[in-house]
């Protein structure tokens, strides 16, 4: 389980790169954090065999014809280039998820297959979850898959095999494959965090009743 305190950068421009797979091996994706000051404007590339992700963390987004908000996530297919413009107003924090060990040759389905095919190239899941004061969820476990929080308001702790560790807004934390894992809010009001999950799409060998389940954020 890797911590990295206040990953998200306060300031803008900023740039943070908390989990550098070729640092912090083995990871199955690299994360880098970024504050864009109003109006200015990236391009995502995505490599030729791997999608990316890109998910607002704080401000808004313009990108692909649509405005996204906190919490919100885009997906790049392999190869594709998206212009990505920061609104006016408050700077923009950015997550971008990119998984890595994928093959450099992708067969991409035609359109005319299903919904389900045509994604086959997603490796990544994005959820957004708010908790009650002292609420929490039980202990979680992915056989194949990695696993990473990002709080974006109030404070929680993170639940592990190891102990407690207290997050704070900004907070990233980054779990293995194979790896325990769970949130619970804070005592003194509400924790919202953004849940990831890279690899397989295996289910977590503990359940979350549906009743618990995070409320999953809009993918466009």
């Amino acid at each position: 389980m890797i911590v990295v305190p206040a990953a998200v950068p306060r300031t803008a421009p900023a740039l943070q790169r908390p989990i550098d797979a070729s640092r912090r091996p083995p990871v199955l994706a690299g994360l880098t954090i970024e504050t864009l000051p109003p109006g200015a404007h990236i391009e995502q590339r995505p490599s030729a065999g791997a999608e990316s992700v890109t998910v607002v963390l704080a401000g808004c987004l313009a990108a692909a014809g649509r405005i996204l908000g906190p919490g919100e996530a885009l997906h790049h297919a392999p190869g594709s280039v998206c212009r990505l413009t920061a609104l006016r107003g408050a700077p923009t924090a950015i997550l971008t998820v990119q998984p890595v060990g994928a093959e450099e040759s992708v067969d991409i389905p035609s359109q005319r297959r299903s919904s389900s095919e045509r994604m086959a190239w997603r490796r990544v899941a994005v959820t957004s979850m708010t908790l009650a004061a002292g609420e929490g969820h039980e202990l979680l476990r992915y056989p194949a898959s990695d696993a990473f929080i990002v709080v974006m308001s109030g404070t929680g702790v993170l639940l592990g095999e190891y102990g407690e560790v207290s997050l704070f807004p900004g907070d990233l934390a980054y779990v293995r494959a194979g790896e325990r894992h769970g949130l619970r809010a804070g005592p003194q009001g509400p924790v919202t965090a953004l849940l990831g999950r890279v690899g397989c799409p295996d289910p977590p060998t503990d359940h979350l009743a549906d009743s618990d389940r995070p409320r999953p954020c809009r993918s466009h």
